[in-house]
Protein backbone atom coordinates (compact mmCIF):
# COMPACT_ATOMS: atom_id res chain seq x y z
CA UNK A 1 0.00 0.00 0.00
CA UNK A 2 1.40 3.15 -1.16
CA UNK A 3 1.04 6.83 0.91
CA UNK A 4 1.70 10.30 -0.19
CA UNK A 5 2.65 12.68 1.91
CA UNK A 6 0.58 16.15 1.92
CA UNK A 7 0.14 19.24 3.29
CA UNK A 8 -1.69 22.63 3.22
CA UNK A 9 -0.39 25.70 4.51
CA UNK A 10 -2.00 29.40 4.59
CA UNK A 11 -0.64 32.26 5.74
CA UNK A 12 -2.14 35.16 8.18
CA UNK A 13 -1.15 38.44 9.47
CA UNK A 14 0.51 38.28 12.97
CA UNK A 15 -1.39 37.78 15.54
CA UNK A 16 -4.73 37.74 13.76
CA UNK A 17 -7.14 34.88 13.07
CA UNK A 18 -9.68 34.40 10.58
CA UNK A 19 -12.50 36.79 10.12
CA UNK A 20 -15.04 34.51 10.33
CA UNK A 21 -17.87 37.26 10.33
CA UNK A 22 -16.51 38.33 6.80
CA UNK A 23 -16.15 34.88 5.27
CA UNK A 24 -19.73 33.50 6.64
CA UNK A 25 -21.15 36.92 4.94
CA UNK A 26 -19.33 35.86 1.53
CA UNK A 27 -20.77 32.65 1.78
CA UNK A 28 -24.04 33.89 2.16
CA UNK A 29 -23.90 36.21 -0.85
CA UNK A 30 -21.89 32.99 -2.97
CA UNK A 31 -24.70 30.91 -2.21
CA UNK A 32 -27.91 33.73 -2.32
CA UNK A 33 -26.43 33.83 -5.83
CA UNK A 34 -25.54 30.49 -6.78
CA UNK A 35 -26.22 29.59 -10.50
CA UNK A 36 -28.18 26.13 -11.49
CA UNK A 37 -24.43 24.61 -12.39
CA UNK A 38 -22.93 26.24 -9.07
CA UNK A 39 -25.76 24.34 -7.23
CA UNK A 40 -25.04 21.21 -8.89
CA UNK A 41 -21.59 21.61 -8.45
CA UNK A 42 -22.28 21.71 -4.36
CA UNK A 43 -24.83 19.09 -4.42
CA UNK A 44 -22.67 16.17 -6.85
CA UNK A 45 -19.77 16.99 -4.46
CA UNK A 46 -21.64 16.29 -1.22
CA UNK A 47 -21.91 20.03 0.24
CA UNK A 48 -25.10 20.45 -0.22
CA UNK A 49 -27.35 17.82 2.65
CA UNK A 50 -30.60 17.73 -0.03
CA UNK A 51 -33.54 16.75 2.52
CA UNK A 52 -35.44 15.88 -0.63
CA UNK A 53 -36.02 12.16 -1.78
CA UNK A 54 -34.14 11.49 -4.78
CA UNK A 55 -35.93 12.40 -7.52
CA UNK A 56 -35.26 10.40 -11.34
CA UNK A 57 -34.67 14.13 -12.88
CA UNK A 58 -33.46 15.69 -9.43
CA UNK A 59 -30.23 17.32 -11.55
CA UNK A 60 -31.87 18.78 -14.43
CA UNK A 61 -31.85 22.15 -15.41
CA UNK A 62 -35.82 22.34 -14.83
CA UNK A 63 -35.79 20.37 -11.20
CA UNK A 64 -32.83 22.47 -9.87
CA UNK A 65 -34.46 25.93 -11.15
CA UNK A 66 -37.46 24.54 -9.23
CA UNK A 67 -35.31 24.20 -6.33
CA UNK A 68 -33.16 26.63 -6.27
CA UNK A 69 -34.33 28.61 -3.36
CA UNK A 70 -34.35 25.30 -0.78
CA UNK A 71 -30.67 24.00 -2.44
CA UNK A 72 -29.57 28.03 -1.48
CA UNK A 73 -30.32 27.98 1.77
CA UNK A 74 -29.04 24.38 2.63
CA UNK A 75 -25.80 25.35 0.47
CA UNK A 76 -25.56 28.77 3.17
CA UNK A 77 -26.11 26.79 6.79
CA UNK A 78 -23.79 24.27 5.37
CA UNK A 79 -21.14 26.17 4.15
CA UNK A 80 -21.44 28.36 7.49
CA UNK A 81 -21.04 25.22 9.38
CA UNK A 82 -17.27 24.39 7.37
CA UNK A 83 -16.09 27.64 7.94
CA UNK A 84 -17.17 27.55 11.94
CA UNK A 85 -14.82 23.82 11.37
CA UNK A 86 -12.34 25.82 9.65
CA UNK A 87 -11.95 27.97 12.23
CA UNK A 88 -12.04 25.31 15.02
CA UNK A 89 -9.10 23.66 13.48
CA UNK A 90 -6.47 26.17 13.54
CA UNK A 91 -6.26 25.56 17.90
CA UNK A 92 -5.97 21.50 17.06
CA UNK A 93 -2.88 19.89 17.76
CA UNK A 94 -2.87 18.69 13.79
CA UNK A 95 -2.03 21.69 12.96
CA UNK A 96 1.62 23.82 13.39
CA UNK A 97 1.99 27.49 13.61
CA UNK A 98 5.03 29.70 13.05
CA UNK A 99 5.79 32.85 12.51
CA UNK A 100 7.88 34.49 9.76
CA UNK A 101 9.27 37.97 10.51
CA UNK A 102 12.58 40.04 10.57
CA UNK A 103 11.70 41.43 14.35
CA UNK A 104 11.87 45.03 12.86
CA UNK A 105 8.29 45.13 10.92
CA UNK A 106 5.07 43.01 11.46
CA UNK A 107 5.65 39.11 10.41
CA UNK A 108 3.15 36.71 8.52
CA UNK A 109 2.03 33.54 10.78
CA UNK A 110 2.03 30.41 8.92
CA UNK A 111 -0.52 27.05 9.88
CA UNK A 112 0.67 23.92 7.95
CA UNK A 113 -1.17 20.92 8.55
CA UNK A 114 -1.14 17.23 6.77
CA UNK A 115 0.96 14.06 6.79
CA UNK A 116 0.58 11.12 5.36
CA UNK A 117 -2.20 9.89 3.33
CA UNK A 118 -3.88 6.60 3.43
CA UNK A 119 -7.22 7.11 1.71
CA UNK A 120 -9.68 9.83 3.33
CA UNK A 121 -6.80 12.36 4.31
CA UNK A 122 -3.82 13.14 6.51
CA UNK A 123 -5.11 14.54 9.53
CA UNK A 124 -8.76 15.98 10.47
CA UNK A 125 -7.87 19.93 9.92
CA UNK A 126 -6.65 18.76 6.56
CA UNK A 127 -10.06 17.84 5.61
CA UNK A 128 -11.22 21.18 7.51
CA UNK A 129 -9.52 23.13 5.35
CA UNK A 130 -11.42 22.27 1.89
CA UNK A 131 -13.29 25.10 2.08
CA UNK A 132 -10.76 27.33 0.94
CA UNK A 133 -8.93 25.30 -0.57
CA UNK A 134 -10.42 22.47 -2.73
CA UNK A 135 -10.85 24.19 -6.26
CA UNK A 136 -11.93 20.91 -7.82
CA UNK A 137 -15.29 20.58 -5.85
CA UNK A 138 -16.86 23.75 -5.12
CA UNK A 139 -17.78 26.14 -7.81
CA UNK A 140 -15.16 27.72 -9.45
CA UNK A 141 -13.10 30.46 -7.41
CA UNK A 142 -14.93 29.94 -4.30
CA UNK A 143 -12.62 28.71 -2.28
CA UNK A 144 -10.50 31.70 -3.11
CA UNK A 145 -12.82 34.22 -2.49
CA UNK A 146 -13.62 32.55 1.05
CA UNK A 147 -10.21 32.73 1.32
CA UNK A 148 -9.73 36.03 1.10
CA UNK A 149 -12.83 37.44 2.91
CA UNK A 150 -11.60 35.43 5.88
CA UNK A 151 -8.04 37.12 5.74
CA UNK A 152 -5.66 34.53 4.28
CA UNK A 153 -2.97 36.11 2.60
CA UNK A 154 -1.98 34.25 -0.98
CA UNK A 155 1.74 34.13 -1.44
CA UNK A 156 1.75 33.48 -4.82
CA UNK A 157 -0.35 36.49 -5.98
CA UNK A 158 -2.82 33.93 -6.79
CA UNK A 159 -6.53 34.77 -7.07
CA UNK A 160 -8.83 37.48 -4.72
CA UNK A 161 -6.12 37.97 -2.36
CA UNK A 162 -6.49 40.32 0.13
CA UNK A 163 -3.00 40.92 0.42
CA UNK A 164 0.39 39.26 -1.49
CA UNK A 165 3.14 38.00 0.60
CA UNK A 166 6.48 37.62 -0.97
CA UNK A 167 8.70 35.05 1.50
CA UNK A 168 12.09 35.80 1.93
CA UNK A 169 15.43 34.26 2.93
CA UNK A 170 17.26 36.20 5.76
CA UNK A 171 20.97 35.86 6.95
Amino acid sequence: MGADMMARTFYLPADTTIDLAAAKSTASQLCQQASRADLRTLREHGWIDDDTPPHPDSTSDDQLAARAGHLRVLAEQNLHTLLDRFARSLHRRDVYRHRFDRGDRIGIDAYTTGGLSYGDGPTDAFDDWDIVFDDDRFPHRWPARLGAAAGLLHPWGDGAAVATVTLHAWS
